[in-house]
């Protein structure tokens, strides 16, 4: 229904005169009272820690293509991924664990260099997310205001970890999930020009979060790839996700070096 241009100007005059409270009115909240809210919201920091193995099966389109890809973590911060192509037997995986971060390159186990393992283990592996405990992993948090997420507005929470890497993380202002993360990612292969590891701008948006052992995880991921050697958009569709299945330490550790991968 249309505002008549009388009700309209009213309601200007008044605005100027008694600002509409709305969210982004509030008090300025600070980083630890978004983070706790944050921990809250997902299920509470005692549900959280008692998640010992997490185990995700999803499968990712691409316009061209589509691949499962399922993820395997175990605390403190071991991850592997393996990953089979539609119509493929074959399952490839990738891994980081306590010695470095590996793959698989012509069916030959390859560590990959120290910098992109410390990465890895500060985001990939991170099993809590980044905002659980920051201050006792060594990271730094600065509150960057607010941006739109999907339409939401999100806190921008800046998150340096003890290692170098730098992410956007997004908190959705109503419901406190986190609802995105950006960043610059380091990737194994190194620029010939510059002799440094390349880089890929990502960003990925998450929603549909669902119940799982009393803690919040997203169901649908949304992924977009700039700036880098692949410039795509990907759809992160969850099939399932477990918790605490049994997972021995071994299981993320390469294939024997120089050996094919099994």
């Amino acid at each position: 229904m249309r505002v008549s241009s009388v009700r309209a100007g009213v309601l200007v005059a008044l605005a100027v005169i008694f600002p509409v409270f709305t969210p982004s009115f509030a008090a300025a909240q600070s980083v630890d009272e978004i983070v706790a809210k944050h921990i809250a919201a997902r299920g509470g920091y005692e549900k959280i820690k008692a998640i010992q193995t997490i185990k995700i099966t999803r499968t990712v389109a691409t316009p061209f293509s589509s691949v499962t890809v399922v993820t395997y973590k175990k605390r403190p911060n071991l991850v592997r991924f393996d990953q089979t192509q539609k119509g493929q037997t074959v399952t490839t995986p990738r891994g980081i664990n306590a010695e470095g971060a590996w793959d698989i390159v012509q069916g030959k186990a390859v560590m990959r260099p120290e910098a992109v393992a410390i990465e890895g283990r500060e985001t990939d592996g991170d099993f809590d997310g980044l905002l659980v405990d920051w201050k006792e992993k060594g990271h730094t948090v600065i509150l960057e205001g607010t941006e739109k997420i999907a339409g939401n507005d999100a806190h921008k929470l800046t998150v340096t970890t003890r290692g170098g890497s730098v992410r956007n993380v997004f908190i959705d202002t109503r419901t406190f999930m986190e609802t995105g993360v950006s960043g610059v990612v380091l990737l194994p292969a190194v620029d010939p020009r510059t002799k440094q590891q390349r880089t890929q701008q990502s960003a990925w948006t998450y929603g549909d979060f669902r119940d799982v052992n009393g803690v919040k995880f997203p169901y649908s991921v949304d992924e977009e790839r700039t700036a880098g050697p692949v410039t795509t958009s990907m759809a992160h569709f969850t099939e399932k996700i477990e918790v605490n299945v049994p997972i021995e330490d071994g299981f993320f550790a390469p294939p024997a070096m120089g050996g094919a991968a099994k």
